[in-house]
């Protein structure tokens, strides 16, 4: 027992930014005194069930995490979403917690196998931002106050727009490993053409101007590519945050995230379209980034190297952009 309480205060602090006072947050989380809380830092006193609960709730560790060895068995986090716009918003501060946790370190960075365009992109720009939220409420979480709205109608509310101006902001500050393929835009441009053509638009302007705002974000990627930085989307300015982009001609197969510091590693799973499942289990960790490593070997590197593979990738996502964008301009709203 000495030896599993010893494990588990080391993975909590594992678990915790490196400048966070863990006795201080101990003790007010769990109502003791300083003097208790070092007492079963020292293994003097155990930690009991109750307490163990309350810590693995605060911080989100997984009660299965000492036995993180077991390589049959893994437990994974999940957001139950719902038609209940609450569960958004606990997805948004899910996705907000996980980077601003892994920025409170001094090494970090995340790895993104992108499937589809990698979530953090879509809260930049109002426009496709606007279609992305609508594009979930209605057709993947079936919220039924939307059902019968066009997209122009949907309004999110302000508490989400306040929480992805602050995801976009910490994603920003994350140093960043992307890898894409051909196919990483598509599914964003299939779920415009498909609103299109289902009425869901109430002006061609609307859908227009979504496409706009795809052909600027495509824009910036390419720009963070050539530089080797972040941007932002919107102002294109540039930041000091490290940025590479890997191109593959694999299928990636799902969007996997590896969020990696120096005291801990988190896996994401990508699941039903924009979901995510997380685990900190050591065995899965360690196989995703052989995993992710080989993938990234197999891949092109186009960040501040091979401008002529970078370019053609580029001319071909904008080639594909505007074809949708003249057919749209062609046709007539239903």
């Amino acid at each position: 027992m000495d030896k599993i309480q010893e494990e588990f205060i080391e993975l909590l602090k594992k678990n915790t930014p490196t400048q966070t006072h863990l006795a201080t947050e101990l003790s007010d989380l769990l109502g003791l005194s300083i003097d208790s809380i070092y007492r079963r830092f020292r293994g003097q006193t155990s930690i009991s069930l109750a307490e163990t609960v309350k810590i693995c709730k605060h911080y989100g560790i997984p009660l299965d995490s000492l036995s993180e060895n077991n390589s049959s068995s893994v437990n994974f986090q999940i957001n139950k979403l719902s038609n209940d716009p609450s569960t958004f918003r606990s997805y948004l501060n899910g996705l907000l917690g996980g980077i601003q946790g892994a920025n409170a370190f001094e090494e970090r960075k995340m790895i993104y196998a992108a499937e589809d365009l990698p979530v953090f992109y879509h809260f930049f720009l109002p426009n496709l931002a606007r279609f992305k939220s609508a594009y979930w409420t209605k057709s993947i979480m079936n919220l039924p106050e939307v059902q019968l709205q066009k997209v122009e109608d949907i309004e999110s509310p302000e508490e989400w727009k306040e929480i992805s101006t602050n995801i976009g902001r910490e994603f920003l500050n994350l140093p960043s490993v992307e890898i894409w393929t051909e196919d990483t835009l598509k599914s964003t441009l299939q779920q415009i053409k498909f609103y299109w053509e289902a009425g869901f638009f109430g002006e061609k302007q609307t859908a227009l101007d979504i496409i706009q705002d795809v052909k600027i974000l495509i824009q910036c990627v390419q720009r963070q590519a050539e530089m080797g930085k972040k941007i932002h989307p919107a102002k294109m300015q540039v930041t000091s945050t490290n940025y590479k982009l890997y191109i593959s001609d694999l299928m990636i197969g799902n969007n996997t995230v590896s969020l990696q510091t120096n005291e801990n590693k988190s896996t994401y799973i990508g699941y039903n379209t924009f979901n995510y499942m997380i685990t900190k289990n050591t065995f899965f960790n360690e196989n995703v980034d052989k995993w992710l490593n080989n993938f990234i070997g197999k891949s092109t590197l186009v960040s501040q190297v091979a401008e002529k593979q970078r370019n053609q990738f580029f001319k071909k996502q904008g080639q594909t952009i505007e074809e949708l964008n003249q057919f749209i301009q062609n046709d007539f709203l239903i």
